[in-house]
């Protein structure tokens, strides 16, 4: 019976947890990731680091603000600590 009373409780944890993760924004969804070999090739808009609650999370941020600093491809330059990254925001369609 006991944890018949804990299930509603179970089931808000579940619900809000995804709801604290940056979600993409519909210019982040349109920023391609490449990979060190093509970044190579690009025009380096800006370098920053981003740090979120998972690496998930930070690399949806890192979209993000690649796409606010009007790049069109994100480039992975080191993970440092779980959710924790640099990155460079590059402009790679020309």
């Amino acid at each position: 019976m006991r944890n018949l009373h804990a299930a509603p409780l179970l089931i808000l944890i579940a619900v809000l947890i995804p709801a604290c993760t940056t979600q993409l924004t519909e210019a982040g969804k349109q920023v391609n990731l490449v990979t060190a070999s093509s970044a190579h090739a690009c025009h380096v808009v800006k370098a920053f680091t981003v740090q979120g609650s998972s690496n998930g999370d930070a690399l949806n941020t890192a979209f993000n603000k690649a796409a606010e600093a009007g790049a069109d491809s994100l480039s992975i330059v080191n993970v440092e600590d779980a959710g924790k990254m640099q990155v460079a925001a590059l402009n790679c369609r020309r």
